[in-house]
């Protein structure tokens, strides 16, 4: 579908769509009756009155912090159509983050929840000239703010109509948007420890939208289960933005997206389309697919066999689909790569999906799979309108660092532009530290973090990402990571005690025969793991991690709290 706008800003791609789709579905949660997209404008422009009624001016920054909800999206379009920066916070920050975000960011404004407003509580709001409930949008007002431009545009207008304006005829009387104004400043979650606002502007992410819409197809018939958080870029672009600019209707999780509330939630909702990260599909495949398949012996064994696992995932999947509510489409998974087994159980199964890579700094959406042409272990194809290339490619291999330009590139880091000149190359290439290489019909391949790769005794690349990969595949191992330690490969892994308890139950082991039965286990998956392995990047050992990995609020393992320094 090609998206066509007057001008690049997000208000003019919900101008369009208030005009074309008004009667449809717009925003709900799991088990409500949605609002229309005329509702919706009437709820937005209500809302951006009030702030423009405290004097709020283009480029004044609000904050966002709260769980996803109809609320948060009227608080940011609100925000946005009038021309100041939404400042979306993950509810997943520290009170310590959040803090520093509010701090420096500048914000005037803050929305925030109930279960968010203990970080907030002794925070210094001396900056702040309202702060609004994200459960009813009530307002505790903080400052005064004088007088009251709203109440002269409402006489300018009723004196030349001679009838009261609606709200978003008195937001017409305000100046709109430019493309290139700053829309939003989002502090990413990396895993490196450092957190920086990226921003971007209306043309940044309304362009993103567009050329992502024009990649893959999804329509007004579409209905979303939105369960990524909407503070970080992936679900605002992808699950909320490009949604909305076709008139798809969206339906908001209660709670956190655990297997049981997401099952139970698609069951209600009946989506036809969810973005998720692969952990929450991967859950779902081991805790509920697999324990069926290897509950009987005889199954199990069949299972190793390629035509009868086919038989088998088909089975679940239809099952899976069903209990999904029948009607899904597709799913979009983006943060990370899917688990080899976890993407053989979705071709094998014949469940739709696509696969995507990005990066905050991008807006994010760099590449999607084309809708039915996935290429297993590819993140898809460059979105039209962007340029993407391998800097300094290796001339055996290929892979070099992913670098990125185009319109969708972000402004810069705020406050910061010591790390905005250090992520840009000559002639406005952006360095993305992600390493990758294409195949000859342009599917890209990510190969792992630029700073993550380990050298190998005679000069070779080792991706730790794609041994992690491996260890996944192992049915006792929940999370890993692989780093380099005296010139050897150590993997630490926190294991699925579950399925552990299980073998120990089974075997009516004591707790020493346990302990060395799980020492035999997890040698035999790093032998399992080494022969699918060159040997120069062969794990010498696999540690057991006794708790999970701390991890960023999209998943990813804070892997600077467990690596080695290399210095």
């Amino acid at each position: 579908m090609i998206v066509e706008v007057e001008k690049k800003t997000l208000r003019c791609l919900m101008e369009r769509s208030f005009r074309l789709y008004a009667n449809l579905p717009s925003l709900s949660h799991v088990g409500d009756l949605p609002i229309t997209y005329q509702q919706l404008q009437e709820k937005i422009a209500d809302l951006a009155v009030t702030l423009l009624s405290r004097n709020i001016s283009p480029g004044d920054r609000i904050a966002i912090l709260g769980e996803n909800s109809p609320n948060w999206v009227i608080s940011y379009m609100a925000t946005v159509c009038i021309g100041a920066v939404a400042v979306p916070i993950l509810p997943g920050f520290p009170e310590t983050v959040t803090r520093h975000i509010l701090r420096t960011s500048g914000a005037v404004v803050l929305f925030v929840s109930q279960k968010q407003r203990s970080k907030v509580e002794d925070l210094d709001k001396a900056s702040l000239r309202s702060l609004f409930d994200l459960e009813d949008l009530q307002e505790e007002v903080l400052e005064k703010s004088g007088s009251n431009p709203v109440e002269k545009a409402q006489q300018k207008w009723k004196k030349r109509r001679g009838v009261s304006p609606t709200s978003w005829e008195i937001l017409e009387e305000f100046p709109s948007p430019n493309p290139e104004d700053l829309a939003s400043i989002i502090y990413t979650s990396g895993t490196s420890g450092q957190s920086k606002g990226v921003m971007l502007s209306h043309s940044n992410i309304t362009n993103d939208v567009i050329f992502s819409i024009e990649r893959f197809p999804i329509d007004h018939r579409d209905r979303f289960l939105s369960i990524l958080p909407l503070s970080h870029t992936y679900e605002a672009t992808g699950g909320l933005l490009s949604p909305l600019a076709v008139g798809s209707s969206l339906v908001y999780l209660k709670g956190l997206p655990t297997p049981q509330n997401l099952l139970t939630s698609m069951e209600t909702a009946r989506p036809t389309a969810v973005l998720m990260v692969p952990l929450i599909l991967d859950k779902i495949f081991r805790r509920r697919i697999l324990p069926q398949i290897n509950s009987k012996p005889v199954i199990r064994s069949l299972y190793k066999l390629p035509y009868v696992r086919k038989k088998l995932h088909k089975l679940a999947g239809k099952k899976l689909i069903k209990s999904f509510g029948g009607r899904l489409r597709f799913f979009m998974f983006g943060g990370a790569s899917l688990n080899k087994d976890v993407e053989i159980f979705l071709k094998d199964a014949e469940i739709s999906y696509a696969t995507g890579y990005g990066m905050t700094e991008t807006s994010p959406i760099m590449t999607i799979s084309p809708f039915g042409k996935i290429r297993f272990g590819s993140c898809g194809k460059p979105i039209p309108g962007i340029d993407l290339a391998i800097h300094n490619p290796n001339p055996r291999t290929g892979v070099g660092e992913i670098i990125v330009r185009g319109p969708t590139v972000m402004q810069g880091y705020y406050k910061n532009p010591e790390a905005t000149q250090e992520i840009f190359l000559q002639d406005g290439w952006l360095k993305t530290g992600d390493l990758g290489c294409f195949d000859n019909e342009g599917y890209l391949y990510i190969k792992g973090r630029s700073k993550n790769v380990i050298v190998g005794p005679s000069g070779e690349n080792i991706y730790p990402e794609m041994i992690e990969q491996l260890l996944l595949q192992n049915k006792y191992i929940q999370e890993a990571i692989v780093y380099e330690e005296a010139d050897r490969l150590i993997a630490k892994a926190y294991l699925d005690y579950d399925e552990l308890d299980k073998e120990f139950r089974r075997n009516k082991l004591n707790d020493a025969e346990s302990e060395k039965l799980t020492h035999v286990l997890l040698e035999a998956a790093r032998q399992e793991v080494n022969k699918e392995l060159p040997g120069f990047s062969h794990i010498a050992k696999i540690v057991e991690h006794p708790e999970p990995f701390d991890k960023t609020p999209t998943n990813k393992i804070k892997r600077y709290l467990y690596v080695p320094s290399r210095n």
